[in-house]
């Protein structure tokens, strides 16, 4: 994967008339067999099985196409994963510059996502006097988020991770968040999303998530064996970025999304897509985008940076990419960690309320690390 190092004053991306202008990138190629049979094929991972499984399998009831599985004491369905590293903040792990995009040439590429419906929204509460209240913390005015359907690039390299903190003990997921395809098996997500000292942990990618399943094909899917981000002492914070390393190849299949580091002379302009797939929204079943965000300033930290905005973000959003559009596709910037609130200072003068990316060099370069030591 190339690399260049960013410069100052870095060619900024496509704002939403600029990109209304353009056509959508048609594909020019079939899908291959191969692709497409992999896209649709069911998979079902058992782990701690053992070899007995195999005579496990019997059928449901005489004269039914339904079939039981009986799983051993300490089986599971899915894939654990193997290893989690935090890096300390200081540490150097690979150059800066970004990461290339692909977009397989059997794929379409829009630049604005499909409208879709949200099936419901939670309603925003009201006092005694009918004033209305937002209760979920991140939205500026009106929701502008929109649910739309993740069929096409870039949209479908979108999806929900779920984790697993105790693997071990069964059953269900612990949270959920949001990741982005950014290499054949690589995920890039804040550092929140994942299992932090959990001696027995899994985490399950699912882009393209729609109603319970991936739009694209059961196939679509993959458990994750290892991820790596940085020690944020559990903060919203600057390098609360993470990549994922997947099972599955699915990123090959689906495309993904290039990295670059942040210009500060980008801040103002109207450039970001924040997408993910808050509770909030559809409760978190369809993924959501906002459009036109505009970075407001950006911190830095070290070799990384939070990028302050007021694009409505909620619980569920965390790890989502903000991404824009250059003339060669898209690219993510940040990754959403959260949102602060400091209140209180001499004559209001130093008051904030921000969402955050954490963005910068410290992200891309976890990025690079991944392409050139998780094949």
């Amino acid at each position: 994967m190339s690399t260049r190092s960013d410069h100052p004053h870095a060619e900024r991306p496509l704002v939403a008339d600029e990109l209304a202008m353009m056509d959508d990138v048609a594909a020019t190629e079939s899908v291959p067999d191969e692709v497409a049979q992999s896209l649709s094929t069911s998979r079902l991972h058992i782990q701690g099985a053992g070899a007995d499984v195999h005579a496990r399998l019997g059928k449901a009831d005489e004269g039914d196409d339904v079939f039981e599985l009986e799983l051993p004491a300490g089986a599971f369905l899915g894939q654990a994963g193997r290893t989690g590293e935090r890096l300390d903040r200081q540490a150097h792990v690979a150059e800066a510059g970004h990461t290339e995009l692909m977009r397989p040439a059997w794929v379409n590429q829009t630049y604005q996502p499909r409208l879709a419906s949200a099936s419901f929204r939670h309603d925003a509460m009201q006092r005694i006097d009918g004033a209305q209240i937002e209760p979920y913390y991140g939205v500026y005015g009106p929701d502008d988020r929109v649910v739309y359907f993740p069929g096409t690039y870039p949209w479908r390299c979108i999806g929900r991770i779920f984790t697993w903190t105790n693997w071990a003990g069964g059953g269900g997921w612990t949270w959920w968040g949001s990741g982005v395809l950014v290499g054949p098996r690589h995920v890039l997500t804040a550092g929140h999303v994942c299992p932090w000292g959990s001696g027995s942990w899994a985490m399950h990618f699912v882009p393209s998530y729609w109603n319970g399943a991936p739009a694209l094909g059961a196939g679509a899917q993959s458990w994750t064996s290892d991820y790596r981000g940085w020690n944020t002492n559990q903060t919203v914070a600057a390098h609360d970025s993470a990549v994922l390393r997947l099972y599955n190849p699915i990123g090959s299949w689906l495309g993904w999304m290039g990295t670059k580091t942040y210009s500060s002379s980008w801040n103002g302009g109207a450039y970001w897509n924040l997408s993910g797939y808050p509770a909030a929204i559809a409760g978190g079943e369809r993924p959501s985008n906002q459009s036109g965000i505009p970075v407001l300033d950006d911190d830095n930290d070290g070799d990384a940076k939070e990028l302050e905005h007021h694009g409505d973000a909620t619980g569920g959003d965390s790890g989502g990419p903000f991404f824009g559009f250059w003339n060669d596709g898209p690219y993510a910037v940040g990754v959403t960690s959260g949102g602060e609130r400091i209140y209180g200072t001499p004559f209001g003068w130093w008051d904030e309320d921000n969402n955050i990316e954490a963005a910068g060099k410290a992200m891309v370069d976890l990025v690079i690390w991944a392409h050139n030591n998780w094949p």
